[in-house]
């Protein structure tokens, strides 16, 4: 920390460390020098991009466009629970309620080092970053292990509801939900306590939910993570159904095939889904050097008048408005992407003089963004997994920081577990291409069952392709800018 000297020399340490230059993005701890200047790999990936869909344009017809995605079924295709896989479901129930119950009775006793105490990597790491990546593989586990139905489920009349779900609520509860969680994570500044206090806030939330509306209403609207895991779920490459009498139909398909033929319920669930996507991206912006120099440098010369003297100078007092500043930008992300989304389909239907309402065009579209989420969510977080997610074998042994060993692994510190920079950045630039790909190819398909010819189709996608362009262009430009300081 800088104590505040007087005069121009207090500006300049607020200067010094405040400059994007000098911080790191989630995914890099050290400065690394990109092979070739980093707007090649944007243009190389746009034109990867654009090449994908002329392909696409080309040889994917209606015919194929409609034929139902491939499934592979695994083993008998009505798989029966066992007693074995009776006794492993509850184990894993058991563990889930165990793990959140250490996580808060941790955090309200134990020591408030958030690198020390168990429920913040848990939590943060563990939880909110590998249970997405775990529906990306393996489905919608999450469902059957959901810590707040698996508590509430022994209470079959408590959760049957006092009233039913009101139509008109939809998805915005979990939309609420959503971008507290994400205001709580960006600037909350939480440590074991507060953490604490959170989850428990939580669970007296989804608890009166549930009593008012029911377990199987709120967990399929209300409850944040319920609908994220669930979206994310869709574009796994195992697919399972529940059936009736405790069977199960298990089966593999193409990653991203979940998405083919579905269509959005309500534009709440659309505007969660693109705060998914904002969120992320909203997250590496703000540590960009063109978001330091939009307000601290003051560009427009809007606040130098009012305040008398530049930015800088009066960083303590700015500092509460600039948190405000944003935490409101934050909050209006996910519409200003929802304008940006609604503006390019609306230049298709004029592209195609179709018939379709932009508010219909929107739901049967929404989902072609889903991949993009996904791969944004990937690149900025994954090394935080890799970097601090396994230091929860070290902190099981000792949840609370008061330095015991009760398994052997026990660990002090942190555990800095990183592949080559270079490996990093280009996995990124992967994921960031093969998610754009999958949203080219989701919404080339979905053109062809929604307009009657395949010219039309074409036609109305052009728009769309240009907008994956933006977003795969802005999407790499974010994630370079830390390796330009």
């Amino acid at each position: 920390m800088c104590r505040r000297p007087p005069g121009n020399t207090a500006s300049l340490c607020l200067a010094g460390l405040l400059t994007p230059g000098l911080v790191q993005a989630h995914s890099f701890g050290e400065p690394y020098v990109l092979p070739m200047p980093y707007w090649m790999y944007i243009y190389g990936a746009m034109a990867a991009l654009i090449l994908s869909f002329i392909v696409l344009a080309y040889f994917y017809n209606a015919d194929h466009a409609k034929r139902p995605a491939r499934q592979w079924p695994v083993g008998h295709p009505r798989l029966t629970k066992t007693f074995t896989q009776l006794k492993l479901s509850a184990l894993l129930k058991g563990l889930v309620l165990l793990s959140f119950g250490l996580a808060i009775i941790s955090g309200l006793i134990g020591n408030q080092d958030r690198y020390r105490n168990f429920n913040m990597t848990f939590f943060w790491i563990s939880f909110a970053l590998g249970a997405s990546y775990l529906s990306a593989i393996f489905g919608n586990w999450y469902h059957y292990l959901n810590p707040w139905r698996v508590m509430l489920s022994p209470l079959q009349k408590f959760s049957q509801g006092r009233r039913p779900y009101p139509h008109q609520l939809a998805y915005w509860p979990a939309v609420v939900l959503y971008m507290a969680f994400i205001l709580v994570e960006l600037f909350g500044n939480t440590k074991p306590f507060s953490l604490s206090l959170v989850l428990i806030a939580y669970t007296a939330i989804n608890i009166l939910a549930v009593w008012r509306y029911g377990s199987q209403s709120w967990f399929r609207y209300g409850e944040m993570f319920s609908v994220m895991f669930q979206l994310i779920a869709k574009m796994a490459p195992i697919h399972y159904d529940p059936s009736a009498k405790g069977r199960t139909k298990l089966s593999l398909c193409m990653p991203f095939s979940g998405l083919l033929h579905q269509r959005l319920e309500h534009r709440s669930l659309l505007i969660f889904l693109l705060f998914m996507l904002s969120s992320t991206a909203y997250d590496g912006l703000r540590e960009t050097s063109l978001w330091f120099n939009l307000f601290w440098k003051d560009p427009l010369h809007i606040l130098e008048p009012l305040l008398g003297q530049h930015p800088l100078h009066a960083y303590i007092a700015l500092r509460p408005w600039y948190l405000a500043f944003e935490m409101i930008c934050l909050l209006l992300s996910p519409f200003i992407y929802l304008y940006l989304f609604l503006f390019f389909l609306w230049a298709g239907k004029r592209l195609t003089h179709s018939e379709l309402s932009v508010t219909e065009l929107s739901l049967r579209f929404g989902y072609s963004l889903l991949p993009i989420a996904l791969v944004y969510h990937i690149t900025h977080y994954y090394t935080l997994l890799l970097s601090q997610g396994l230091k929860v074998r070290g902190l099981i042994s000792d949840p609370f920081g008061w330095g015991w060993d009760l398994f052997g692994t026990a660990i002090s510190g942190r555990l800095p577990i990183l592949p080559d920079m270079g490996l990093i950045w280009n996995s990124q630039v992967w994921l960031i291409l093969i998610g754009h790909v999958a949203s080219v190819y989701l919404a080339h398909a979905e053109a062809l069952r929604s307009f009657p010819s395949q010219r039309q189709a074409s036609l109305s996608q052009l728009p769309m392709l240009l907008l994956m362009v933006i977003f795969t262009g802005a999407g790499l430009w974010i994630l370079a800018q830390p390796l330009q300081g």
